[in-house]
Formats: structure tokens, sequence, C-alpha cells
């Protein structure tokens, strides 16, 4: 018997691929699990992680925040304060070790990691958390308490949901010089000003990033015994990189070793799927179609495409029903126009991210 005779048309190019438009190219792919209506899903990860988020809230579903703003507090101030980005306060987590630092802090394996700095402004930055509060904490010990409330957040957010879904976003990050401590900007940055700590520029690998999140998944679900995992890849590229390489390259990297890893871990757990968005934006096939102008983000007609897969692959039939026909919360335009909508070369109303801030100085 020919090993591929009795093989899918998915499995073979000219089948898949080739003829097929570049919108329609995962049409039918189904994930490995559902999630339902009554299932809680908790969100973190790097920028583009928000859009999901946001999909998830606008559609519905089980999107849950564990850190809410107050109930009497303005929609926007809420925003401005980091609040309802994600499914808990910690604003964006880029790679896998500050995912890591994060569910050690939660869970007790390691003391509640204090790094607070003065801004130029004159306010208090939580240098894991720079982008959080805008304009920083009026007082040292306001920021404190408001890590330690945080972190206590974020357990419960653990314990609860019944899917996490994290994307992984940059293999290149901070570490405190004792390399005991990961930060996802530059100090320097989040602060706008010189500081006396140094910072030294980290490139996590492979197996860096693996035993990163084999530790994490094995927490989380000593913890949450039936938690199931989605994990994706961003599809935006470095805005800027701390390594003697081109950013391009640096960017093939970062994505390389992170959907390596994504591949390797779903391959292996039976309760974590691999939703592909990297793919969707960024394979050579799509002629760069669903890229914003500046060639790095991503433009709202390709986060709705990628959204609608996301509900194909990932939500029970009821809950689509349930919802409306898939698409209905983002316009679709033909391929070739460009939505009036769409945003800029950066658009930094689209999403909340600090990682831009390091293009600044270029």
């Amino acid at each position: 018997m020919h090993p591929y005779k009795n093989l899918p048309d998915r499995n073979f190019w000219k089948k898949a691929v080739s003829p097929v438009p570049w919108p329609e190219v995962f049409a039918g792919e189904r994930a490995k699990f559902e999630i339902g209506p009554a299932d809680l899903v908790a969100t973190a990860g790097s920028c583009f992680a928000q859009r999901i988020s946001r999909h998830l809230k606008a559609r519905g579903f089980g999107y849950t925040s564990f850190e809410p703003a107050h109930p009497l507090m303005d929609a926007a101030l809420a925003s401005r304060l980091g609040y309802d980005t994600f499914s808990a306060r910690y604003g964006n987590v880029y790679t896998t070790r500050q995912l890591r630092q994060l569910v050690d802090q939660a869970f007790g394996l390691c003391p509640p990691i204090i790094e607070i700095e003065t801004a130029r402004s004159g306010r208090f930055i939580d240098l894991l958390r720079p982008a959080i509060h805008d304009g920083g904490f009026g007082s040292h010990a306001e920021a404190v308490a408001d890590r330690l409330y945080h972190l206590g957040r974020v357990r419960e957010m653990f314990l609860s949901c019944q899917v996490f879904i994290f994307t992984l976003g940059l293999t290149e990050t901070w570490a405190r010089h004792d390399g005991r401590v990961f930060y996802g900007v530059h100090p320097a940055v989040s602060t706008q000003r010189d500081i006396a700590r140094d910072a030294v520029a980290v490139n996590l690998d492979y197996i860096d990033c693996y035993n990163d999140m084999v530790h994490v998944i094995g927490v989380l679900r000593q913890h949450n015994p039936t938690l199931r995992l989605v994990f994706t890849v961003s599809p935006v590229a470095l805005a800027a990189t701390h390594q003697d390489k081109h950013v391009l390259t640096a960017t093939s990297y970062s994505k390389s070793v992170l959907r390596a890893v994504v591949g390797k871990l779903v391959d292996q757990c039976p309760f974590a799927d691999y939703f592909p968005s990297y793919e969707i934006f960024n394979a050579a096939q799509s002629f760069g179609q669903y890229l914003a102008e500046d060639l790095r983000d991503v433009s709202l007609r390709g986060v709705a495409s990628a959204m609608q897969l996301f509900e194909q692959m990932f939500f029970a039939r009821q809950s689509m029903e349930s919802s409306g026909p898939i698409g209905t919360s983002a316009t679709v335009t033909p391929p070739g126009s460009t939505p009036q909508h769409a945003p800029r070369a950066h658009d930094p109303a689209s999403v909340e991210c600090e990682e831009i801030l390091n293009a600044a100085f270029g």
C-alpha cells in the first residue's frame, strides 16, 4: 500500500493550496476540542492576543475578566489603566519566560517580584507591567499593593478557566543583571529615563522556550487538571531587535523558534492545540494581502478572516448558532481592496503594544 494513497486532500499541496483562494485555504480544519458556551476562557500573550480577546468579548463567548475595573470607573479610564485588555491586568506577555515568571509568582513557586522604578514624570512604574497604568502609580506603596493583588487574581484565573489561549510573540527579552528577573521591555524604555540598574539582552532559543512551556503546562495542569490550551504564534513582526542582525532576519528567527516549540507541544499534549494565525498572515502564498501598510502589523480584513477560522475550528456548533453567522463581528472586504478603516502604517489605537516603543529610539 502506498503510504500516501488514502490521505485526504488537505495533505496535498496541489489540492489544498495551489487552486484554493487564500481565505479558504484552511476551510474545514477542525481543532482537537471545541470551546463551548459555558467554558470560561482566559487569554494572554503579545499584542495579537488582544485581538482574540476583543473578538471573544464581541461574540459573547465565555471570555472572563478576572481582574475587572471598579464598576463605577469610566470605561475610557479603565482602558487607559489596562483593565479588560486581557483576562487579568498583566499587559502584554511577549515571551515564554515572562509567562513562566508570572505563573511561578502566582502559585508561590518564587516570591513576588517587586520591580518598581520612578519614571521621568515622577510617577512609579511596575517594570513587569509597564503599560498597565496610564502615567504610572502615585506612590511606590500603591504600585506594590496593586502588584500583590494582581498576582492573586492571576492565580484565580488559572484555577478557574477551562481554556487558556496564549499567543507567543517574541524570543527577545531583557534580563536583570543577575538573570533572575525578565522584562518584556527594557527598563529605560519603560521609564523614559536612564536608570542605575543594568539589563542584559537575551534571545531565547528553542530549548529555553520549550522548557519554559513544559514547566508552565506542568504547573497549570497540576492545579487545574482539566485545563485545555490553545497556542498561537503572533504574526506581527519585531518593531526593533537588540541583536546584531537585520530586523527581518531577527523576526524570522523568533517566529521560527516559537512555531517549532508550539508544534512540538501540541503533538505531545492531547489537551493542547494550535491555531495557525502566523501562517494566515505571513505565508508567502498569502501575497501579503492581510498585512497592514507597514508590512509589520496586520490589517482588520486579515483579523476578520483569522477570527472566522478561529470560530470554525474551536467554537462548538451550538455556540456558533446562538451567536449568529460566522464573520458578523467584522467586515470582510474582497481581496485587492482596502477597507476605509484599515490601519495605517501604525495605528496605536488598534492594540496596546509596549514593544513598539523600542522603535522610537531608532
